[in-house]
């Protein structure tokens, strides 16, 4: 085979035609056409493998270094495995390397042991949720977090995230605003809530969040956020003789509801307060109670009040067995799931647990009571609060002799 000389600047070499040339033994001497694809004058390559930034970097598969502002130093673990339809996202930050280390083998293991569907998100709670926004926004507004917090504690929030409905949301609203929290109100807490649950469904957590957002659109359109302070709604005896009648057919019912409502309208209480009540603030010969932590628009504790009790409370309230510190030992939230069960099963619309105060106060005001009698049943400390009950249209007592107030005053049985 034939050479041809190719000459360079600084040197000759010999080349057999076709066998490619040789690469020149200086790099930088060497012109363009060594490198056909490269542009001349290029510069070096940079690598994109990783991206230039200067506050944080991959330390090592699934840990990755921050740097605070502060310049504090901080390493968080990230682990994502996937298997069928489980997948699993952990997250972890840690001030200490060989922490993050160490809990990284250990959760590798784990699922390693174990499988991604024991690590999967498919039973994380609305708490679960609501403490990994808390977790990681620590600067949230002072409400939002006091909002989140009550919410995180409260029914819902061992409700399975993958679980929530449409009337899981409607429920909490129903149960807030009969614990006489303003629409309004009512509506910046599901409104937090909805936004942290659509937050941790971009991170994971499996949430239904169209649902919940057609939800809050229902609501406002129904005016679940929008009802007057000064409802006119009033329980019906025939409407408060269905709900108590399904009640009693329930077996299953194992909370004393019957009591609970009839006690709710004879003594003028809320449901908190009367899940409150205690033994020990019971005065009978004095027909009074001690209620503690009364609702006050400025006071959210120790705001306790002494209030008077109707013939008909005092008697409801000896009958129930006196085991423990209080006389109604129920959560409010249980009771109030426990009313609108019964309520919708009759078919009763609109009316909530408070109307039933609300008739209680009315009552007194339509046998010929004065409002300062009225204010030490109901628990008001401003005349002016009770305005709107005092010019009654009937008068008398529609209650007596209503066959439910004996019933409801038969002693209650000690649980077994």
């Amino acid at each position: 085979m034939s050479a041809k000389i190719i000459t360079f600047p600084s040197s000759q070499y010999s080349v057999c035609t076709p066998s490619p040339p040789k690469v020149h033994a200086n790099p930088a001497r060497s012109g363009a056409e060594d490198h056909p694809n490269r542009t001349k004058n290029a510069g070096p390559r940079k690598d994109r493998s990783r991206k230039d930034d200067a506050k944080s970097r991959n330390v090592e598969p699934n840990i990755r270094e921050f740097s605070g502002v502060d310049g504090r130093v901080s390493y968080r673990v990230q682990i994502r495995k996937t298997s069928s339809k489980d997948k699993v996202n952990l997250t972890k930050t840690f001030s200490n390397l060989a922490m993050a280390r160490k809990w990284k083998k250990k959760k590798l293991a784990e699922i390693e042991i174990e499988g991604v569907k024991a690590f999967s998100r498919g039973d994380d709670t609305v708490s679960d949720a609501i403490s990994a926004r808390l977790a990681k926004h620590t600067r949230l507004g002072r409400s939002a977090v006091q909002q989140l917090t009550w919410l995180k504690t409260y029914v819902l929030g061992t409700q399975r995230l993958s679980d929530l409905t449409m009337a899981s949301l409607y429920d909490l609203a129903d149960d807030m605003l009969s614990q006489e929290r303003q629409p309004q109100t009512v509506a910046g807490y599901l409104t937090i809530l909805v936004n942290t649950l659509d937050w941790a469904s971009r991170r994971d957590f499996n949430v239904p969040v169209p649902v919940l957002r057609d939800a809050m659109k229902n609501m406002w359109e129904d005016e679940v956020f929008a009802r007057s302070e000064e409802r006119s709604r009033r329980p019906e005896k025939d409407e408060l003789d269905r709900i108590l009648a399904a009640v009693v057919a329930n077996k299953r019912q194992k909370i004393p509801l019957t009591k609970i409502i009839v006690f709710a309208l004879f003594s003028c209480r809320r449901i908190a307060e009367i899940c409150r009540l205690r033994w020990d603030d019971l005065k009978v010969m004095e027909k009074k109670i001690l209620v503690r932590d009364m609702k006050h628009p400025r006071k959210k504790k120790g705001n306790d009040v002494w209030c008077d009790l109707t013939e008909e409370a005092i008697a409801i309230t000896l009958s129930m067995p006196r085991e423990g510190e209080f006389i109604f030992p129920f959560k409010p939230e249980s009771v109030g799931a426990a009313w609108r069960r019964h309520r919708d099963r009759v078919g009763i619309v609109d009316l909530r647990f408070h109307d039933l105060r609300h008739e209680g106060i009315t009552r007194l005001f339509e046998m010929g009571k004065t409002a300062p009698f009225v204010a030490k049943h109901s628990g008001h400390k401003s005349g002016g609060c009770l305005y709107r009950y005092e010019h009654v249209a009937e008068e008398g007592d529609k209650w007596s002799g209503w066959s439910w107030i004996k019933w409801a005053s038969k002693p209650e049985p000690s649980p077994a």
